[in-house]
């Protein structure tokens, strides 16, 4: 990998990091692939059903960056359900945690390996703490620095952190929290709940605990316009996991005396998803994978007086300075355009070829530190429509 330097305009914004993390991908890859025992709370949880190995190169590369980028005192994670892996979710994750369809392997559908990561998420956060993460997730900053030190301050009422999109409505390709946080263990049980006796997810939403949903306002929705080609049905069930959050943090008692309304609205820390997170949709447009593709492929060495120059420039530096982590979305059979996962999974190496503004992203991200003390949140505000009627809703309240 080349290695580059810091422009003048943003000296004050970055600087160097000492001593950065020189192994190869395929060391820290090899290193990974061993079984290691949870010894404390500093835990960086992803999955990919057939394992590490069998991942897109391009998630292998954003994986070994988080090693780099977090340090020693951080023990990153790949689970599988691979028969006799070192990192078996079964290793880490207790069944009692987790639904028959997931333990038995009988879930189908176009959706298994996002929601198997779904019933890990809250299993393993619940029983040992730490950050789960997607794979196709870019860090630009550390753990620490964008949440954990502050769930650790004991000045600090934070003791969760969540992407937050709008209202009460979050994105869970991220979530940090301590080990037996009592939020994250009820939206994990209701989560669970949805999935009683279930394969797959198509008619979830019939469920009686999201009947709250037709009463959101979701007028905020249209400032993420993603362009999905399924209905919005569709959309619900495939993030029900992401409306179990949102029923919790309406509820003003969980049926067991929670307050989870409260507890959102105190103890959370809504990261900002679209600066944070989705930066990249943000500057060029939501919908536009094929066009982020284009930018990370162009070279660093090109014309910097065309137009794409100062596009790619721009936005790779924008990322570097001012992003906690670019997701990188696939939109498998959810969006009309294809999606930047989708690209970098059918053209190898394109997400780092070298030369390329794709290889500046990621050199900087590992060899650059960003100035900023804190990073940009939202306010977990209390939702205007307030629920009272237990975790499961009304007719399953006495299920509880």
């Amino acid at each position: 990998m080349a290695t580059y330097s810091i422009p003048e305009e943003f000296t004050s914004e970055l600087e160097l990091v000492d001593k950065p993390d020189t192994r190869s991908t395929k060391d820290i890859l090899a290193e990974l692939n061993q079984y290691k025992p949870v010894t404390s709370e500093k835990n960086i949880w992803a999955f990919w059903h057939a394992g590490l190995d069998a991942m897109p190169s391009w998630c292998q590369r954003n994986v070994a960056d988080w090693v780099r980028i977090c340090g020693p005192s951080w023990t990153v994670r790949v689970l599988d359900v691979v028969p006799d892996s070192p990192n078996h979710a079964l290793k880490f994750a207790s069944q009692d945690l987790l639904p028959d369809t997931f333990v038995k392997g009988t879930m189908d559908g176009p959706y298994v390996g996002p929601h198997s990561m779904d019933f890990l998420r809250g299993a393993l956060l619940f029983g040992h703490g730490g950050v789960a993460i997607d794979v196709g997730c870019v860090l630009l900053r550390s753990m620490d620095r964008v949440c954990w030190d502050l769930i650790m301050d004991p000045k600090s009422p934070i003791e969760v952190a969540v992407p937050l999109m709008y209202g009460q409505t979050i994105a869970n390709h991220f979530t940090a929290s301590r080990k037996g946080n009592p939020f994250i263990e009820r939206w994990h049980k209701l989560f669970l709940h949805l999935w009683e006796g279930r394969n797959n997810y198509e008619g979830i939403s019939a469920n009686p605990a999201l009947a709250f949903v037709k009463d959101i306002d979701f007028s905020e929705a249209a400032d993420w316009p993603w362009d999905f080609k399924i209905g919005p049905q569709h959309v619900l069930e495939y993030v029900s996991q992401v409306m179990c959050w949102r029923r919790l943090a309406m509820l003003e008692d969980a049926g067991d005396g929670f307050n989870g309304s409260k507890y959102w609205q105190e103890n959370i820390l809504g990261i900002d998803a679209r600066h944070e997170n989705w930066a990249a949709e943000d500057a060029v447009g939501f919908g536009s994978g094929a066009r982020l593709y284009e930018l990370f492929s162009l070279r660093v060495d090109s014309d910097p007086e065309t137009k794409d120059h100062k596009e790619a420039y721009n936005l790779v530096w924008l990322l570097l300075r001012s992003a906690s982590w670019q997701k990188i979305t696939h939109g498998k059979g959810l969006t009309h355009a294809a999606a930047l996962g989708t690209l970098w999974d059918e053209n190898e190496g394109k997400d780092s070829a070298p030369g390329t503004f794709g290889e500046l992203l990621r050199w900087g991200s590992v060899h650059l530190k960003q100035k900023r003390e804190a990073i940009s949140t939202k306010p977990t505000a209390k939702s205007a429509l307030i629920l009272q009627e237990g975790l499961y809703g009304p007719s399953e309240a006495g299920a509880q």
